[in-house]
């Protein structure tokens, strides 16, 4: 009877677009959204490079990895441009002789600065700067300084030993843990390593998932008062229908998880094919739960309404959409005890380390379907 219901459900157009591209579909439209949120957020500054040195290149590279500022290569033209319309908070030039100088030893004055009263991070930035120059600085007299020596104690130096004795030192500004420990013992586990919380796809899908689920479990409340009634003069009953029908939807739904995983895989490279079983896990909750709501209602106006108030409450505090960390710790706990918890992990974790997150999922969908049954129960 399930694989009839599937064909039934496939023979659905609409349908089948809504289970299987909508949440893909969504998820990409918001996760390109906030990354442009995101990357708008940044303090826009702007690098203007005169001097075409290695040195120039190397400070402007190490900046434009910094993650918090948003650090632009320009020329001055186009940046001066950019200040007067208020476009970026300041320009940082490297004007010609800015190896030279640092070579020499000099690290005040080496750079020029041009800004606004208006500029809201010009000594925030001038700290990040800084520190890169003085980097530059700090490798150069050190790699002078070993010059030096060996020419005072008449060492003989190999061609590169400059280079050599500039790269070591600028190694030393790498920071490296002050202590490791690798072993293995009997009876011990392992820390709990990558579980990086995201706020991209997959939180980002378990959303949409979930929101659609609810809105394909209006079956339960359109079928109630006419087909239900016959349900129960069928040989397999009306539990029997309602399992199959749920059980059709939860086996699509586990379809497009795995479509999903899939193009996720292609377009950001999840590592983990323990993501794909997080994500089962997860719709088959959703299915539950939705049905279960569905359940619960009577009109399917307000039961729309109602799924969309719940769902988008539900995946805020789970962490869909932002670490929740950031607003309370007490929202962090609790969001520890959602179903949302199991797609917030980067690197998919082993089951021994988020039996928490399963009991959880397993205990919800006990409860949405003993209540389900409740409810059938006095359908009259």
């Amino acid at each position: 009877m399930i694989s009839e219901k599937i064909k039934q459900l496939l023979k659905r157009p609409m349908l089948v677009i809504m289970i299987f591209f909508l949440p893909l579909i969504g998820t990409i439209i918001s996760n390109s959204f906030l990354a442009k949120v995101q990357s708008d957020s940044k303090i826009p500054v702007a690098l203007v490079d005169q001097d075409h040195s290695k040195m120039s290149k190397q400070v402007m590279d190490r900046l434009q990895k910094t993650t918090e500022i948003q650090f632009l290569s320009l020329n001055e033209e186009q940046a001066r441009k950019q200040l007067a319309k208020n476009k970026i908070d300041s320009i940082f030039m490297f004007p010609n002789g800015f190896q030279q100088e640092v070579e020499a030893g000099n690290y005040q004055g080496v750079i020029d600065l041009l800004t606004l009263p208006s500029s809201v991070a010009t000594e925030a930035v001038r700290e990040v700067v800084a520190s890169e120059v003085t980097r530059l600085t700090t490798n150069v007299k050190a790699a002078n300084e070993v010059r030096f020596l060996y020419k005072v104690y008449n060492i003989h130096a190999e061609p590169d030993l400059w280079k050599e004795a500039y790269r070591y030192t600028d190694n030393q500004w790498k920071p490296k843990p002050l202590m490791t420990i690798d072993y293995e013992a009997q009876g011990t586990k392992p820390t709990k390593q990558g579980n990086v919380q995201m706020t991209g796809y997959v939180p980002l899908w378990g959303f949409f998932t979930l929101l659609l689920c609810c809105i394909t479990s209006d079956w339960m409340i359109k079928e109630r008062k006419h087909l239900f009634k016959r349900m129960k003069t069928m040989q397999k009953g009306l539990y029997g229908y309602i399992r199959s029908v749920s059980a059709a939807y939860a086996v699509l739904y586990v379809l497009q998880a795995l479509i999903s995983f899939t193009l996720f895989k292609w377009l950001y490279g999840v590592e983990s094919y323990g993501v794909l079983l997080y994500m089962c896990i997860y719709v088959i909750v959703c299915v539950a739960f939705s049905t279960w709501l569905a359940s619960e209602s009577k009109r399917v106006g307000s039961y729309y309404m109602i799924s969309v108030v719940m769902v988008t409450g539900l995946s805020i505090i789970g962490g869909s959409f932002f670490p929740v960390g950031e607003l309370s710790a007490t929202i962090e706990r609790i969001s520890q005890w959602l179903p949302q918890h199991l797609l917030l992990y980067q690197h998919a974790l082993p089951l021994t380390f988020i039996w928490k997150e399963i009991a959880v999922s397993i205990a919800c969908i006990c409860l949405c379907a003993f209540k389900l049954v409740w409810n059938v129960r006095s359908i009259k």
